[in-house]
């Protein structure tokens, strides 16, 4: 339409009381394009900026083993330029990656007189940094050195007390050539004993009974072969999930670069710590995320342009006869289209401004601000703009088409077939992209890769199948409406009849409905899917994964030594809302060729430890096969029992292993009845039931003849122990007797179905387990897909009486159990509990699956947001087609009236209508959603669990609460729109003065 001169401005306020006539649509037009950029714009922020946080997350809550990695060599004499050399390599393997690196050098396992050891430090100006004086100062010579509060406490020992090593050979009775004194000049415990620089530098470490901070000329007095390390960690502060490839990299190929460099170290460098484990881990969980959040976002966007065209659409059809009179007096298609264009443009800008802010807003309370670079533009600016060019774009070509059908001269689109084929080419369409996306998904198996890779293509498969089968409901709505007019017409009067015949008539108005009603309820039911199925699987693996709901591992290792070697068990059990407790042991262990991770704990206790679902685990069947052979037995001691003696013959010392009602097995030494000759008596503690497991006895130095027991009494009853023979498996060079109760049989042992199958084992086959303090001989009694206690897929399990049964038979001490199982339904109040229990050096882990929530708790908000927007587009399409039906069913009314139907009549059989199709739309949704579940559900659920071991499987669950909810909140908004939609039909049946010639 041209202009000149003075109607310019005229045109131009025309344009402005255009708008401002259908201001209701252009309102509702704004605050779609707000929803969707408010929704779009945090889901691309919680894609974009969670895993960061996750990323630093995970590596301030560690523990230290899974974060870091300790580079171990030895202790070269140029001590100054080894450190550069190795800092320098690291930095290399690690450009681009924010990583803090601490370096100790130090002697593993120093003896001690009284069968002690210490783990002895080089106390330089950076582990001083680490530590804190309680008493005391810092070793200034090189026979002084500062003790840990560990190592004071069970020695004994405090400032200005002596400290003196043993060799090898030295039991402490004779004097060692070797031998060194130190005097303590302090009491120091770590600044922070959780942090990665004490990794595998803990007490306990190495079955030592503490540490020990010395000067470096002290070090190499006591060794000549002292060993160094170097912990590499990812920094907290400043790692990012675009920094994990790096770090994964890194960790993976430095120890090998390091064992290369000639000036590094003498020796090939080895790793302790499980850093490459967990970061490849990570970026695992950033791709599980990168595949679920497309699925709510492409969803969501497809119900956007569907809304979007639909108020187009009802904007278009209400400028109708305003479009003619334009285009009569000359104003062309692209002029119109230049118009409804920069007017969406406004009202896009509006909505978008607002959407933004508000996403930003919950972003910045949430994940926090973007990153830099590109990623945080894409972040920023992505959202906002695509949806503004969406908005932009559906009016444009709405007002194209309904400018030139004002135009008078009707085109394909207004032809009942061509409509059909259009419709059938976007069933093609929509059926060809789904069967596409669907075939790479199924076909790679996931369509995210071992090293965190995603699949663009394979990610949208979910989405696609749900679209598609929106579009089939589309297609099956025509005939389904014509059956059901059909069957409707079979009764008699108007309200059967007239609503099936209405539907049938307005199809085209209906399905944009019909289509977000089925996304919606396919969205929701999908959601509901994955999210049970991947809630239920992290529990039970977490759980199954930890062994129990809360795990505490005291770092203590070695062999049991007495009575204060055992884990305060009693102390954990005794925390409130703990109902069962089991002490038990993890540690590497030889097996044939292999290692596998040996994992022992009381495997009755089983069932009430592990509760997990038996298609994970059978506990009840592993407990019976563990449990079948007599378990670590002897004879109880009566009630009350106070001390127990020995009468022995040609016999130095006696020792009696007692194990008490968790099966903690220890020593107590006995000492000579003063008086009674042969005769030894040792206390027995109050608190327990104990039973007497085994009888030592060494021969006297005087005598040829082995040592003998000849009767055991416990007070004042005698044990019968006549059937006791000695372990021939114990052999020591002191002539050591080891009587305990006649074997009876080999040990049981659970392995896993990948262990076994490396060794070609089965179910009867015998197996030599040969770990660092303990080597047996068991019977494969099961085979199962995993073992409680470790994600390790090769790994065994064992019950922990019998693997202390074998030990006592088969080696002078068994090994110390350094871990506490503890079941609770409160794991992380009990976490935190045991924490304090069992102290600062202690790694408390819990079966909540922090690790994995931490990281996909993004894909679980983006699922619920993604429903929760498609549900306001439904009820935006509901709504705009109950104004369409408002504006183009007016005449009608007075026609119905005159026959007789009243407004109440005519209000119902509208909303009987809507409703109608909502519940139809709404079952086909229901179905739909179930069968993209089960065609991708549990591999999304899977794959989202990276802790879990790969040799398990998961099972299909539905939370059904979230379900229930969206959708009675769904049908409570519908409920809300049909009622205003039956006033406003009430409204025009009373209003008697309405005409269409004055409308």
């Amino acid at each position: 339409m041209r202009a000149s001169g003075g109607s310019e401005g005229r045109i131009r306020a025309f344009w402005l009381q255009r708008s401002r006539a259908q201001a209701g649509v252009l309102t509702a037009t704004a605050l779609t394009v707000l929803v969707v950029t408010l929704l779009a714009s945090t889901m691309v922020g919680l894609a974009v900026r969670s895993p960061t946080v996750a990323v630093r997350q995970s590596i301030q809550a560690g523990p230290a083993v899974s974060i870091a990695q300790a580079e171990q060599g030895a202790l070269a004499g140029a001590a100054t330029e080894q450190d550069a050399t190795v800092r320098s390599i690291i930095r290399k393997h690690f450009t681009g990656a924010a990583v803090t690196v601490d370096r100790s050098a130090f002697v593993p396992s120093v003896p001690l007189a009284g069968n002690r050891s210490m783990l002895a430090l080089a106390g330089d100006d950076s582990l001083r940094q680490r530590a804190r004086l309680d008493a005391g100062a810092w070793p200034a010579g090189e026979k002084q050195l500062a003790v840990d509060a560990e190592l004071a406490k069970t020695l004994g020992v405090r400032t200005g007390s002596t400290i003196t090593t043993s060799s090898d050979s030295d039991n402490g009775n004779e004097a060692a050539a070797d031998r060194l004194t130190f005097t303590v000049t302090g009491v120091w415990h770590a600044t922070t004993p959780a942090a990665p620089a004490w990794l595998g530098l803990t007490p306990g470490a190495g079955g030592t009974d503490g540490r020990a901070i010395l000067t470096a000329d002290g070090l190499a007095a006591l060794s000549t072969s002292a060993s160094v390390q170097w912990v590499v960690a990812p920094d907290a502060r400043n790692s990012t999930a675009s920094q994990l490839p790096r770090l994964q990299s890194g960790f993976r190929t430095v120890t090998d670069a390091l064992t290369e460099s000639p000036t590094a170290s003498s020796s090939p460098f080895s790793v302790q710590g499980d850093a490459l484990a967990t970061v490849t881990a990570m970026q695992q969980s950033v791709g599980a995320l990168a595949a679920v959040i497309p699925v709510p976002l492409s969803v969501l966007a497809v119900c956007s342009v569907v809304a979007l065209i639909l108020l187009a659409q009802l904007l278009a059809r209400s400028r109708l006869a305003e479009s003619r009179v334009l285009r009569a007096r000359g104003a062309t298609v692209g002029e119109l289209v230049a118009a409804g264009s920069v007017e969406a443009a406004v009202v896009g800008v509006a909505g978008v401004a607002v959407g933004f802010l508000a996403a930003q807003a919950v972003l910045l309370a949430v994940v926090g601000a973007p990153a830099g670079g590109v990623a945080g533009v894409l972040d920023l600016a992505l959202p906002p703009l695509l949806v503004l060019a969406v908005a932009v774009a559906c009016c444009a070509v709405v007002t194209a088409f309904s400018a030139r059908a004002a135009s008078g001269a009707p085109g394909a689109v207004e032809a009942g077939r061509a409509r059909a084929t259009a419709s059938v080419g976007v069933g093609v369409l929509a059926f060809a992209a789904a069967g596409l996306t669907l075939w790479r998904f199924v076909a790679f198996g996931a369509p995210v890769s071992a090293d965190g890779q995603v699949d663009p293509i394979g990610v949208i498969a979910p989405a696609a199948v749900l679209c598609a089968i929106a579009v089939l409901g589309l297609l099956l709505f025509g005939p389904s409406a014509a059956a059901v007019e059909g069957v409707a017409s079979r009764g008699r009067g108007l309200s059967g009849v007239l609503p099936a015949r209405q539907v049938g008539r307005g199809l085209t108005l209906f399905a944009a409905p019909v289509a977000l009603v089925v996304l919606t309820v396919g969205a929701a039911t999908f959601s509901a899917g994955y999210v049970g199925t991947w809630s239920g699987f992290l529990r039970d693996s977490s759980r199954l994964v930890t062994g129990a709901d809360v795990r505490v591992d005291t770092g203590l290792a070695g062999v049991v030594r007495g009575p204060d070697d055992l884990p305060d068990v009693d102390a954990l059990a005794g925390i409130p809302s703990v109902s069962s407790a089991s002490p038990g042991l993890i540690t590497d262990a030889g097996l044939g060729q292999r290692t596998v991770t040996l994992v022992a704990l009381d495997a009755q206790r089983l069932p009430q430890l592990t509760r997990v679902g038996g298609y994970m685990l059978d506990t009840e069947y592993v407990a019976e096969k563990l449990t079948h052979a007599a378990r670590l037995g002897g004879q109880e001691l009566p009630s009350g029992t106070k001390t127990l003696t020995a009468a022995t013959a040609a016999t130095a010392s006696v020792t009696f292993w007692l194990v008490d009602a968790r099966g903690e097995l220890a020593p107590f030494v006995a000492h000579p009845v003063a008086g009674s000759s042969g005769r030894f008596s040792a206390d027995v503690p109050a608190g327990s039931r104990w039973t007497l497991a085994a009888v030592d006895a060494r021969p006297a130095g005087d005598t040829s003849s082995a040592p003998r027991i000849r009767s055991v009494a416990a007070g004042s009853a005698t044990l019968d122990i006549a059937s006791w023979t000695a372990a021939t498996g114990v052999t020591t060079a002191d002539g050591l007797v080891r009587l305990m109760p006649p074997a009876a049989g080999q040990l049981p042992v659970v392995i896993t179905a990948s262990a076994a199958q490396q060794d070609a084992l089965s179910v009867g086959d015998a197996v030599d387990l040969d770990a660092a303090w303990v080597s047996a001989r068991g019977t494969i009694a099961a085979v199962v897909a995993a073992v409680p206690g470790t994600s390790d897929p090769t790994a065994v399990l064992v019950d922990q009486r019998a693997l202390s049964d074998a030990a006592l038979r088969a080696q002078p001490a068994p090994p110390r159990l350094g871990m506490v199982w503890l079941a609770t339904d409160q794991p992380d109040t009990v976490a935190a509990a045991a924490q304090r229990a069992a102290g600062t050096d202690a790694v408390v882990t819990d079966a909540s699956g922090d690790f994995v929530s931490r990281f996909m708790a993004s894909a679980v908000v983006s699922l619920w947001l993604g429903t929760a927007g498609c549900a306001l587009l439904a009820l935006v399409a509901i709504g705009a087609t109950i104004a369409a039906l408002l504006r183009g069913r007016r005449a009608e009314v007075a026609v119905l009236r005159a026959v007789g139907m009243s407004s109440r009549q005519q209000a119902r059989s509208r909303r009987v209508e809507l409703a109608g199709i909502v519940v139809a739309a709404a079952v086909f949704g229901l179905v739909g959603g179930v069968a993209v579940f089960l065609l991708a559900g549990n591999t999304l659920a899977r794959l989202s669990v990276v802790t879990a071991p790969a040799t398990l499987s998961v099972r299909g669950a539905v939370d059904l609460p979230s379900l229930l909810v969206a959708l009675v909140l769904l049908a409570a908004a519908v409920g809300a729109v049909l009622w205003a939609y039956g006033r406003a039909v009430r409204r025009q049946v009373l209003d008697t003065s309405y005409r269409e010639e004055t409308r």
